[in-house]
């Protein structure tokens, strides 16, 4: 068995073993535009003979994570033969693209998983979920009439880009997008845009939606401020004669059902994206902690990470956090005892033992390290674990993409 890059050579492999996998046929033109964009993104093979048997794909991506732009791996069009499958091919491919990511240093990495569970035991962690509506037309909220104007078919992506590249800024683990990306994966497909102008002719939201059967589905909606939002719920609602449901897809913290005439909506909680730590030291390093409640000295754990496929995350460190809120982690050394470091000092430093998915899940904001605790994901102190809360930013994870 051989693990290594596909060549331009083995893209109707890779293409062949995609529409097989995932259960739709491309046209030949649409082949031959991905044949084109083959380069764009890394694909890991396993093969046998020469014969391709299970791939993934791996893309150079960058995320904000608490305003700092961190950057990040994304993983997509996993499969594998089924007559393949359970020998342990993903596994080894999910090590390899690790290894991959660390030496590019892509600190995280995201995945859209078919199975939470799977992707669970090599150390992929939920980071966001989804808050979906289904609103019926009379339950709507009333139209208020505000100042500003909406256009429909803006499809000019600096001025879309404008409003997103300001509006993602209040949630934790979104994208940075390319023109290629929206022209490619955000734009590719949409049937129909609007755009909401201030007074002063200023984008400040928009929506990219489609129509089907008398229901209004909402691909994308951004807004920078409330009055933007309400301009373009003005224009949802103008449509009210030709539609029996809207549909939306919102972050888990979006006050929509409080702003209702009528809440009693149907609302779903969808879990989404998962995210991993590639190198933890690198990642703490780049994270930005809240200012230590010791202004003196800062806050100091004694970390142990759990991480069976990427070792040089695995093992004992001393975790530090200065007053400032910059982060480090240092190799834990022993001294005679194995379980004390070699600096006496530290010895009666708070203990914190996490895997390194759930280390992911507080890091990015997804669950606090109180309640972690609380559940025995976390185990430490309930002192500790509120120390580790005054540490963490609190911002709500969202990610609008899919890949």
């Amino acid at each position: 068995m051989e693990i290594r890059k596909l060549t331009e050579r083995e893209f109707d492999a890779n293409i062949e073993l995609t529409q097989y996998a995932f259960l739709y046929t491309i046209s030949e033109q649409q082949k031959e535009e991905r044949r084109s964009r083959f380069g764009e993104e890394t694909v890991w093979g396993v093969f046998e003979e020469g014969a391709l048997c299970a791939k993934l794909a791996l893309m150079p991506l960058e995320v904000y994570v608490h305003g700092v732009k961190i950057k990040m791996g994304g993983i997509g069009g996993v499969a594998t033969w089924p007559e393949k499958r359970r020998r342990g091919m993903v596994s080894g491919l999910l090590r390899r693209a690790l290894e991959e990511m660390k030496a590019e240093g892509q600190l995280l990495s995201y995945l859209h998983p078919f199975s939470i569970a799977f992707y669970r035991k090599y150390g992929w962690e939920l980071f966001t979920d989804n808050k979906n509506y289904t609103i019926p037309v009379d339950k709507l909220p009333a139209r208020q009439n505000v100042p500003g104007r909406v256009v429909r078919e803006v499809r000019d992506i600096e001025t879309l880009r404008s409003v997103y590249d300001q509006a993602i800024r209040r949630y934790n683990g979104p994208m940075t997008r390319s023109r290629d990306w929206w022209e490619q994966r955000v734009m590719n497909g949409i049937p129909y845009t609007a755009v909401y102008y201030n007074e002063a002719d200023e984008p400040e939201a928009y929506v990219l939606y489609a129509i089907e059967d008398r229901k209004w589905i909402t691909e994308e909606i951004f807004w920078l401020n409330e009055t933007a939002r309400q301009g373009l719920w003005d224009f949802i609602v103008n449509h009210d004669s030709k539609l029996k449901e809207v549909q939306l897809k919102l972050p888990v913290d979006d006050p929509l059902s409080m702003l209702l005439p009528d809440p009693m909506v149907k609302q779903e909680i969808e879990p989404y994206f998962m995210a991993r730590i590639v190198e933890a030291a690198a990642f703490i390093e780049a994270y930005p902690f809240a200012p230590s409640a010791d202004a003196a000295h800062g806050s100091v754990f004694a970390l142990q990470i759990e991480d069976r496929d990427a070792p040089w995350n695995d093992g004992r460190w001393i975790w530090s956090v200065s007053p400032d809120g910059s982060g480090k982690l240092e190799p834990f050394r022993a001294s005679g005892d194995p379980e004390f470091p070699a600096d006496p000092a530290l010895a009666a430093v708070p203990s914190v033992t996490v895997t390194i998915g759930v280390l992911t899940s507080i890091l990015l904001g997804y669950r606090r390290p109180s309640d972690l605790q609380r559940f025995g994901l976390l185990r430490t102190t309930e002192a500790a674990a509120a120390a580790l809360d005054a540490l963490i930013p609190v911002r709500t994870p969202y990610l609008a993409d899919y890949f």
